[in-house]
């Protein structure tokens, strides 16, 4: 039965797509004085999920690519293109998706078992 609750693998692999998204981000902060380095992120999760939208394939199994962010007029002399600012605040914006994505988690659970009778 909860292998079909859409809803719980949307979930789960939003956090898991969250997750990997901090590693891309914390690597692009280590990277930071590294000559030539191209900050990266992760294709954005509403891109995964329009993906599984248009094909009967699992949201789970769906692995995100990586891109080169847009460096603009921030790289620096040495070539390297990564703003520790911006990816501050990208990890802030990370955080807060992946608590959403833990909470609505959690709320379908507690729904569940309401309605199966269990007291939370």
């Amino acid at each position: 039965m909860l292998s079909n609750m859409k809803i719980l693998d949307t979930m789960s692999a939003m956090a898991g797509h969250a997750a990997e998204r901090h590693a891309v981000i914390a690597n692009n902060v280590a990277n930071a004085d590294t000559p030539n380095f191209k900050a990266q992120d992760l294709q954005p999760f509403s891109e995964i999920f329009l993906t599984s939208v248009l094909q009967p394939e699992n949201i789970k199994s769906i692995q995100g690519r990586l891109i080169e962010m847009d460096a603009g007029d921030i790289s620096s002399p040495n070539g390297n293109t990564v703003s520790l600012e911006q990816q501050m605040m990208l990890s802030t914006e990370n955080k807060a998706n992946h608590d959403m994505a833990l909470a609505v988690y959690k709320k379908s659970l507690n729904m569940m078992k309401m309605a199966i009778g269990k007291n939370i």
